[in-house]
């Protein structure tokens, strides 16, 4: 390519770049969190979160980086089972699936408490990369919801 065409290239990628207006993503709520798998080898669970994207774009969640606590404790690393697509200009409900392996010694104390308790508390902490495009952000959130594990 001659010098000429690439700078032709960039000038108007650069055009381009700033016709795209990026506004905040926002959790409104969480309306339902359900426990899947609780055992002694680790935790699966749903989570039902109503998501509010202004955006004209689609953008997917992926690549989480997160820390799972249970009743306040930490558990380990938290995964996503599936790559959430936020739909543009909507507010809706989306379910996430998330799941972790835990090698904890204090697990089963914590299995029976919450057992016999009949609730627990679960709590997600960390980051997830929004990308839509070619464009690419990290975005920290924190998640907390009582579970009754009667249900």
């Amino acid at each position: 390519m001659t010098i000429s065409l690439r700078l032709a290239l960039i000038v108007s990628l650069l055009l381009c770049g700033g016709c795209v207006r990026y506004s905040e993503v926002e959790l409104v709520a969480v309306s339902d969190a359900r426990i899947t798998r609780f055992d002694a080898r680790g935790l699966a669970a749903t989570i039902t979160a109503e998501v509010h994207n202004p955006n004209n774009f689609r953008i997917k969640v992926m690549d989480p980086d997160m820390d799972l606590y249970v009743n306040d404790i930490a558990m380990g690393k938290a995964y996503l089972d599936s790559v959430i697509t936020l739909e543009p200009n909507s507010t809706r409900a989306y379910t996430i699936p998330v799941h972790a392996d835990m090698a904890q010694a204090g697990l089963l104390p914590l299995l029976m408490a919450s057992a016999l308790n009949g609730t627990v508390k679960l709590g997600i902490k960390g980051t997830v990369v929004g990308k839509a495009r070619a464009l690419k952000k990290r975005f920290p959130f924190e998640l907390e919801q009582q579970i009754d594990l009667r249900r």
